[in-house]
């Protein structure tokens, strides 16, 4: 089979994937339009749908399919490498290949966005909750800082003098999900139905690579990376949560 016939017998699959794209990056460009037709219609049930279907599971999904998926492509590198040392990676051959896995990013792309992506072109948190937009100087900055800190100080003082404790994974992943339960009375944009919240399998990894948590979009699971310091994890995992 020539090159220019690899390519031919592929047109459909290759027209249809440019076409969707195509489609995909103009509808990014109107983010009241990615507001109302996807984040908040078909993302909204969707995600619940991904949730629902997979939340209930005590480990992740999502790690296990990325495992799978390094682990694919790690024998197909193999694979064709010793193709490569024995000489039997011809020209036609190589383009074939090259054709494939240029078709497959582009469907794995297609799949993200549909899945989640698009709500990277949605409107800002400030303008769906019409809040002002304030110019803050470096001045305003270092207020809130040492508010903060002081905040932070007296309620770990207050912890320290009741004894209390930092709760189990699961503990802190129920008492999260009430958080929001508790937010979306106040803010009913944020809210969160079907719980899905996992410790990630890649948590040291995690430690030395720099990622404390992570949405998974392929299967609604918000990942978090419970090896950090535990004073971090609530605020990890309402993060990930908002995804």
């Amino acid at each position: 089979m020539t090159i220019p016939e690899i390519f031919k017998k592929q047109k459909w699959i290759w027209l249809f994937e440019f076409v969707v794209i195509v489609i995909i990056k103009l509808l990014a460009q109107n983010k009241g339009f990615v507001e109302a037709l996807y984040s908040t219609n078909f993302y909204k049930f969707f995600s619940i749908f991904l949730r629902f279907l997979f939340g209930w599971i005590a480990f992740s999904i999502g790690d296990i399919l990325y495992v799978c998926a390094a682990g694919w492509l790690l024998w197909k590198l193999i694979k064709n490498c010793a193709l490569i040392f024995k000489r039997k990676l011809s020209k036609e051959l190589f383009f074939k290949k090259f054709s494939k896995l240029v078709l497959l990013f582009g469907a794995i792309y297609i799949v993200f966005n549909i899945f989640w992506g698009l709500n990277y072109d949605r409107k800002t948190i400030a303008a769906q909750m019409d809040l002002p937009i304030i110019i803050y100087d470096t001045a305003n900055l270092k207020i809130i800082q040492q508010l903060l800190l002081q905040k932070v100080n007296e309620s770990k003082q207050i912890l320290m003098d009741k004894n209390v404790v930092y709760p189990q994974n699961n503990e802190l992943f129920q008492r999260a999900k009430a958080c929001y339960g508790e937010a979306c009375l106040k803010f009913p944009l944020i809210q969160y139905h079907a719980a899905s919240i996992k410790s990630s399998f890649f948590g040291k990894m995690g430690d030395y690579l720099g990622f404390t948590g992570y949405y998974n979009p392929f299967t609604g699971e918000a990942q978090v990376n419970t090896t950090v310091p535990k004073f971090l994890l609530p605020y990890i995992t309402l993060h990930e949560m908002g995804h």
